[in-house]
């Protein structure tokens, strides 16, 4: 697959933005704060229907207008294209196909396969267990529609047992009732995040081992909140908990995984430079399962991951990404040596450098 143009209007910081991208090799150039960023998440939003950066939608509709517009124009083949919108109000978003509006993110899932790599990704060792969970909901739910299911109605459920227990009047009938319907989601996420998570280990030490540091004991380890066994029992002892805090204490939104190197936590056992080139290992991992999941290869948006590597390095990691991925990617720097179409980027400006 290869995205040909990218148009956005009202979103972000971006009036209107029409650029095409009909390259296997793009990169957006300038300062931060002119717009780079927000072309990617455009195009991931359209192609995922969820945007990298936040959960909202009030935040990409520009400042004075009621409705986003994201598009981006495709070729799937040789003879295929297509045309995917998404529009943006607050507390709605609708998505078309060629004119038709998409009828559920199921049917949609999968078809234009997008891949982030941003520069968040790099504090994935030393940051928080919400980064983590995030990105591993993206890896997962990227080419998953069971899985992205399940997250949907366990958000909504947790959302929705938080506002009963944000209301300080214990009515355990209630609780039990959200309980309930969490259950059947929250094990379809451990479960999941069970399975994936040693697929990905295990082509995570072969990236590393291309990298150059082969036997180092590099792995993934899941650290589930709590077993799936005893969620019901967890949830209902800790309701008097959960109702002082206002919030659930316990669950799978409080998972986390940790990143091993030499059978390690990484965060405290490796280097600064051992850490960037295992987040960037664990991302190949992620392009490998997804383009054997897909069926076209994902486009990849790498916004500034390699903006601290020298010339040297970020040649190796293109290369290893290799010629059937189109990437459009940006930096405050210029690209490394090969055949970019180069766009220089200022005030929500795309200008062919």
């Amino acid at each position: 697959m290869r995205v040909t143009r990218i148009r956005a209007a009202d979103f972000r910081n971006l009036t209107f933005a029409d650029v095409p991208t009909d390259a296997p090799r793009i990169f957006l150039l300038g300062d931060n704060g002119q717009g780079k960023t927000n072309l990617l998440e455009a195009a991931a939003l359209v192609s995922a229907f969820r945007s990298f950066r936040t959960t909202e939608i009030s935040p990409l509709i520009r400042a004075g207008s009621t409705e986003a517009r994201l598009r981006i124009d495709v070729q799937l083949n040789p003879t295929d294209q297509a045309e995917v919108e998404i529009r943006l109000a607050k507390g709605s978003r609708k998505a078309l196909l060629n004119g038709t509006p998409i009828a559920s993110v199921s049917q949609h899932l999968g078809q234009f396969p997008t891949i982030v790599f941003c520069s968040d990704d790099l504090r994935l060792v030393r940051g928080s267990p919400s980064n983590r969970r995030r990105w591993l909901d993206a890896a997962i739910g990227g080419t998953d529609a069971q899985y992205l299911t399940a997250l949907r109605d366990y958000t909504r459920a947790l959302e929705g047992r938080n506002a009963l227990l944000k209301n300080n009047l214990r009515n355990d009938d209630a609780l039990r009732a959200f309980e309930k319907t969490m259950l059947p989601s929250a094990l379809r996420l451990i479960e999941l995040r069970q399975k994936v998570l040693p697929e990905l280990a295990a082509t995570l030490r072969d990236a590393c081992s291309r990298a150059g540091f082969a036997d180092q004991g590099a792995d993934l380890l899941y650290q589930p909140d709590c077993a799936a066994d005893q969620l019901s029992e967890t949830w209902t002892k800790m309701r008097a908990a959960d109702l002082a805090t206002g919030t659930t204490l316990r669950g799978p939104q409080r998972d986390d995984f940790a990143i091993l190197f030499r059978n390690q936590d990484a965060a405290d056992y490796a280097s600064e430079g051992q850490q960037r080139l295992l987040v960037l290992a664990l991302c190949l991992a992620r392009l490998q399962r997804d383009t054997l999941r897909a069926s076209t290869p994902p486009v990849i948006l790498a916004d500034d991951v390699l903006g601290e590597l020298d010339d040297i390095r970020r040649r190796a990691f293109w290369q290893e990404v290799g010629d059937s991925h189109q990437v459009i990617a940006t930096g405050t720097t210029p690209p490394p040596s090969g055949n970019w179409l180069t766009y220089q980027v200022k005030g929500g400006a795309y200008l062919p450098a």
